[in-house]
């Protein structure tokens, strides 16, 4: 639903009457429209992940995060519907904390990337592996609302998967810059 109709096509009675349910019958599954949205970002953010696994990894770590960026860029722009579910959902004052399951597979995404952003830069430590996973998965974030966005549209003469790289390369070049 959600896919194709906008996060404003989203309701406990629009989407019982999807499923042939009750809305009852929904928040006796979910409890809440906030854990039926976290079991969707879950779903999305495993899409996701699972595409950039498929990525072909070179000896070039440079590249390799590249290739992850274009990954990331098209995804969100070939699923926009779903992509802001997951953004208002964390950018919500009111919002909760991500469930577990959306953590796990956020950390999943996060150890990829990691492996090859330390590939460029040599040993680091743990402290600065943390720091370097969280200001790379704010940053990625943040891009993507842009994706999103009205300012960034077909006809705005820019190339939102460039976008991303340009993001992902001044972050590498800053963090190699600080070593």
């Amino acid at each position: 639903m959600v896919a194709e109709g906008g996060v404003e096509a989203l309701s406990a009675r629009k989407l019982a009457s999807k499923a042939n349910s009750s809305v009852g019958m929904i928040y006796n599954l979910f409890g809440t429209m906030d854990n039926y949205i976290s079991e969707q970002n879950v779903i999305t953010l495993r899409e996701l992940y699972n595409q950039l696994q498929k990525v072909s990894m070179g000896s070039n770590a440079f590249n390799n995060l590249n290739r992850y960026a274009d990954v990331l860029a098209a995804y969100i722009i070939a699923n926009p519907n779903l992509w802001t579910l997951l953004y208002n959902r964390h950018l919500s004052a009111g919002a909760a904390k991500s469930s577990t399951a959306e953590a796990r597979i956020i950390k999943k995404i996060d150890l990829l990337i990691c492996w090859q952003v330390a590939g460029l830069i040599g040993d680091i430590s743990v402290k600065e592996k943390r720091m370097m996973i969280k200001v790379l998965e704010m940053s990625l974030f943040a891009v993507s609302g842009y994706l999103l966005g009205n300012k960034l549209n077909k006809n705005s003469g820019i190339n939102k998967r460039n976008l991303c790289k340009l993001l992902m390369n001044t972050y590498v070049a800053g963090l190699y810059s600080l070593r």
